[in-house]
């Protein structure tokens, strides 16, 4: 935990949010002061994983900083893009899930101006708030598959693969009758993020027989390593046999280190202890985020501690990080 916490005040935006997510996920109350000290402080948009870090530890003495956020984020304003609009809807949301609905105006205007930032970015989080304040069923209902997809001046969310692949996962969370046509044709999109998602979209909940034979194609004739292993995962959340086996076979055969790292994560996703062998065979590995998919993934199976351990003074600090998470959860944190 001390390791993690320090992380917070590194020179390294992306070792900060990792130190942040991990310790929301890891879920412990001891984190909650340097956590809304490193998202009032820091001038980083990558604090959001902090904010959310915080939404995640549900300690409503946060409330105070996050509202603040919301008002003034503390990072510099790029009114052309979307960093500075999207830290104060994470505050915003934030403050949604621990009931606070200070936030919720701020939203509605983001939604008003049809901004990707609440139809895409934060709309599979929208999605997933509970309904209760009233606020943010409220916001929930503003997102359906026809507001998805109307867009307007300024919009990206079907040119730019980043905006679609968020739209796609947040067509997954709507009732699928109504969402599948257009998750068919974000499956035919040319990102293989965008299809591999749509794939994961499709069955997220219940699927007739057609949307599974349709992901069944998609994994055993796409393009692209990615997509073959997020379908095969799609299909293996949708209680079909096999296919995680296929991922665990084919992490023989990947050479893309992200297209590796992605089967590992998945593995770990599917939570099928006897994969904990490819896995851990992966934590030598030459790439660094091979290395930290594959702790993480080790995370999520059970593990083997022993052979972790052996990853603490990796050469690269995000891979130590993960080592440190890792350790802390089993020196009493409930991830």
């Amino acid at each position: 935990m001390d390791t993690l916490i320090a992380a917070l005040l590194s020179e390294d935006c992306l070792e900060q949010a990792d130190a942040a997510r991990f310790l929301g996920e890891i879920g412990r109350r001891e984190a909650v002061a340097p956590l809304v000290k490193y998202v009032v402080e820091c001038r980083n948009y990558a604090k959001v994983a902090g904010i959310e870090a915080l939404a995640r530890l549900r300690d409503a003495s946060a409330c105070p900083a996050l509202r603040r956020l919301v008002e003034w984020p503390n990072v510099p304003d790029d009114w052309y893009w979307y960093c500075h609009r999207s830290v104060r809807a994470a505050a915003a949301v934030a403050l949604l899930t621990l009931g606070d609905e200070t936030g919720a105006a701020y939203l509605a205007e983001l939604a008003d101006k049809q901004d990707d930032v609440f139809f895409a970015w934060f709309a599979p989080a929208i999605l997933r708030l509970p309904d209760r304040p009233r606020a943010a069923k409220e916001l929930k209902g503003r997102i359906t598959v026809q507001t998805l997809s109307q867009g307007g001046p300024g919009t990206t969310r079907f040119t730019n693969p980043c905006t679609a692949a968020m739209v796609t996962e947040a067509l997954g969370l709507l009732p699928p009758a109504e969402a599948r046509p257009r998750l068919r044709d974000m499956a035919k999109s040319a990102s293989r993020y965008v299809r591999g998602q749509a794939a994961l979209s499709l069955l997220a909940q219940a699927a007739p027989d057609e949307d599974v034979l349709f992901v069944k194609e998609m994994a055993k004739k796409d393009l692209t390593d990615f997509v073959k292993v997020k379908a095969s995962l799609a299909l293996a959340r949708a209680g079909k046999s096999g296919w995680i086996q296929s991922i665990a076979a084919a992490c023989g055969k990947l050479r893309n280190p992200f297209d590796l790292a992605v089967a590992l994560e998945s593995l770990g996703a599917a939570g099928r202890r006897e994969h904990t062998p490819v896995v851990r065979k992966r934590l030598g590995h030459s790439d660094p985020y091979v290395r930290q998919a594959a702790i993480e993934a080790m995370d999520r199976l059970g593990g083997d501690t022993k052979a972790v351990a052996k990853c603490v003074k990796d050469r690269n600090p995000r891979v130590r990080l993960s080592v440190a998470r890792y350790l802390a959860v089993r020196e009493g944190g409930r991830a």
